[in-house]
This record gives structure tokens, C-alpha cells and sequence, in this order.
């Protein structure tokens, strides 16, 4: 292994031979390898936890925050619109599959126009 590995291994606090270590500080700057090794971690750690009476105040504040879906009148109407556009949809769905009518066939008669003799039209004589 790497002097580095080593000593960066004995200050991260994992497993190093002994006998490896004591040839890696016997190498020249690895005392100032180690001590930066020792300086890094000491910078990047960050074992702090929030005081108490922070960690309090929050739960308290948490706790009592009731998030806007718990009203029920709220959950009703949201439950209506939800049923009202399944509703809807499934009309829609209910009118894109239904069959096309053949080519073949007339379409059907939407209303139906009568004629009377004498009132909505007159024999024309000759004809």
C-alpha cells in the first residue's frame, strides 16, 4: 500500500498492520501528511446535533400543523370532482367506440317533414 493509504487509514480509524505503519511514518513528510490527514477530517466532520430546546420547538410546531387535505369538506370535494370527471370520461369513451354506421346505410332522419295537399303546397294544373 501507498504511505498515503496507510496513514489516511489509521486516522479514518480502520485496520493498519502495525508494522506498516511504523515504515510509513518512518518515511520523510509523512508526518505532515498525517497531520493534514488529521486536519481534513477535523474540518469535515460534523457530529453537531441541534440543541434540545430547538429540537422541541420543532416537534411542537410539527406536530400541531394539520396539513389542508385533513379537512373534510376539503377531501369531499375533491373526491366529487374526481368522481364528476370519471364520469365524464367515461361518456367519452363510451362515444369513441361506439360503431360507425355503414357507408351503405342512410343516416337516420333527425325529423320528419310531412306536406299537405292545399296547405303547404298547391297542384299546379297542366303538370
Amino acid at each position: 500500500m501507498d504511505v498515503n493509504e496507510i496513514l489516511s487509514a489509521f486516522v479514518d480509524g480502520e485496520p493498519v498492520e502495525p508494522a506498516a505503519l511504523a515504515s510509513a511514518l518512518a518515511v520523510p513528510g509523512a508526518r505532515e501528511a498525517l497531520i493534514d490527514f488529521v486536519r481534513l477530517r477535523a474540518a469535515f466532520a460534523d457530529d453537531r446535533q441541534p440543541s434540545d430546546a430547538f429540537a422541541q420547538g420543532m416537534r411542537g410546531r410539527l406536530a400541531g400543523r394539520r396539513s389542508p387535505w385533513n379537512a373534510r369538506p376539503l377531501r369531499l370535494a375533491a373526491a366529487a370532482a374526481l368522481l364528476a370527471l370519471a364520469g365524464v370520461g367515461a361518456l367519452d369513451i363510451g362515444r369513441r367506440f361506439r360503431p360507425a354506421p355503414s357507408p351503405d346505410e342512410p343516416p337516420s332522419a333527425s325529423r320528419v317533414l310531412r306536406y299537405e295537399p292545399g296547405v303547404d303546397w298547391m297542384p299546379v294544373k297542366g303538370r
